[in-house]
Order: structure tokens, then sequence, then C-alpha cells
């Protein structure tokens, strides 16, 4: 998707820059940082973000990127210069290198992560933010809680849910734990096909098993 677009459908509402810039009722004491708290407040319509969590991203941000620090300055300069309240009109003044930061700021605050993961890689650039704070959970807060946590409490699982018939279970279940039957007893080696897709040397299994002939017949 388009940068621009992106923004425009990421940013929570149409009035991000007609509040004026007064003090805030609780800031990082780092000038720099406070600036970012500002920007991020700004550009997702939400007051009272959480200082820890700018910090961090601050910290996380300028490793990512040296520049980010006079990029941010810039973009907060545009920011305070703009006078419209609708949010497209907005991202439509905003140049391609002001679009970038400010997708460079939302993207954590949503997402609950710098950088880009990878599922073929063991390493990649994304760091950790924050995950109970992530906005992207916000919309269907009142539906769905967020994931990883116990639904409903400590082995809520060996519970036949309401409305379903389940299989016969051994009287046991509950003692099972680590003693399943089923249970690997430990971890196997993995293929090195699949191993070398992990760690990014090969994008396909072909690619894969291609690479480990050629190593082989040396």
């Amino acid at each position: 998707m388009e940068r621009r677009r992106f923004l425009q459908l990421m940013m929570a509402t149409p009035v991000i820059v007609s509040i004026p810039l007064q003090p805030l009722l609780a800031a990082p004491a780092d000038a720099a940082q406070a600036l970012l708290l500002r920007a991020s407040e700004l550009l997702t319509g939400r007051r009272g973000l959480d200082i820890g969590i700018t910090e961090r991203l601050w910290t996380l941000l300028c490793e990512q990127d040296t520049q980010f620090p006079a990029q941010l300055a810039r973009l907060m300069t545009r920011l305070n210069a703009l006078h419209s309240e609708d949010r497209e009109q907005i991202v439509a003044q905003l140049d391609d290198a002001d679009v970038k930061t400010a997708l460079t700021i939302i993207s954590p605050w949503y997402l609950g992560y710098t950088g880009h993961p990878s599922t073929t890689k063991a390493v990649d650039d994304a760091h950790f933010v924050t995950f109970l704070s992530a906005l992207m959970y916000e919309p269907t807060r009142d539906h769905t809680i967020r994931p990883s946590y116990a639904r409903a409490g400590g082995d809520y699982w060996a519970e036949v849910p309401p409305g379903v018939t389940a299989p016969p279970m051994s009287t046991l279940i509950r003692e099972w734990g680590d003693q399943s039957p089923l249970a690997a007893k430990q971890i196997k080696q993995p293929d090195a096909p699949w191993l070398l897709m992990v760690q990014g040397k090969a994008k396909t299994l072909v690619e894969a098993e291609a690479m480990l002939a050629q190593h082989n017949n040396l």
C-alpha cells in the first residue's frame, strides 16, 4: 500500500493538529523525548500516552536511524504550521520525507515493535516496544481481549466449552502436565534445509536443497 494512503488509514482522528501545544501534565524530562510524545499524541489523536513507552521508543528509533531526531524536528515544524482539521488534507500537505517519519512514529504505537520482523530469518531488525499498550487492539477491545493470556483462568482448557460435545477424556488429564502420553520428550534437531531457510540463507525448500547438494559435492 502506498505510504501516504497507509498513513491516512492509521491516523485515528481528523483533529490531529488543531490542539494547541500546551504544557503536558506529564512528559519525559528529556526535551527530545517530550517532542516525540507530543508528535505521537498529535498523530494518533490520543492523549496520555505512556511516558515509559515513549522513552523506549525514542531509544529504539534513534538506534534504528541516527537521523531520526532531525527528522522528528522537521515533521513537528510542519505539523505546527498546518491549520487544517481534515485528515486527508493534512497528509496531502506533508512531503514524502515527513510521511515516512510519521509512519515511523505511528507504526510502533499500533504494532508494538520497531523494524521489520521476519518469519524466515533467525535474526531481524525488529525490537519490542510494548504489548498490552499496542493501539491495534483498541478497536476490538469490547469484543476480544489482548491475546496470549488465559481467557478463563489457569487450566481453563480442561473444561469442555459450552455447546461442544467432546469425546471421552482420560480421568487423569488434569494431572498430565508435561507427562502427556503424546508429549515430546526432547526437541528434535532441525532438518538442514529448514535451518537454512530460518537463518535467511535460502528462501525456498528447493533453494535450500540445492545449496546443500552443492556443499556436499565440494
